[in-house]
């Protein structure tokens, strides 16, 4: 494909995501339905950066998780130097919610090493 065609089906991608309409989140109760959403989009998104990349089928799963993992380590790399250098308050009221999130992972992880 021609940098050229590659570039239009991106414009036609991008046109096509401006038509979505706007999905309302916690606020009217519809939290799980953004969730799928989100997580629809994550997918789409992670697909088309495999197929960038130059990802082939087989190795789309492998290449999902391996970005999905980097990308959390990045994000809390990045969480963890901004309370280091106080650009972030601990005290931040989601910060209870990830502590949870992270210690429910961290369970997960140690779980399926025990069994795998």
């Amino acid at each position: 494909m021609s940098d050229s065609a590659l570039l239009t089906q991106l414009a036609a991608l991008n046109a096509a995501v401006g038509e979505f309409p706007i999905i309302s989140g916690v606020e009217d109760g519809r939290f799980e339905e953004l969730e799928e959403v989100k997580r629809g989009l994550d997918d789409m998104r992670l697909g088309l950066w495999g197929r960038l990349q130059g990802v082939h089928d087989s190795d789309a799963e492998a290449y999902s998780e391996r970005f999905r993992i980097r990308r959390c380590q990045e994000i809390c790399t990045r969480l963890s130097t901004d309370l280091d250098l106080g650009l972030m308050s601990a005290s931040h009221p989601e910060f209870s919610d990830l502590w949870i999130t992270l210690t429910q992972l961290a369970a997960a992880i140690q779980q399926r090493r025990k069994v795998g």
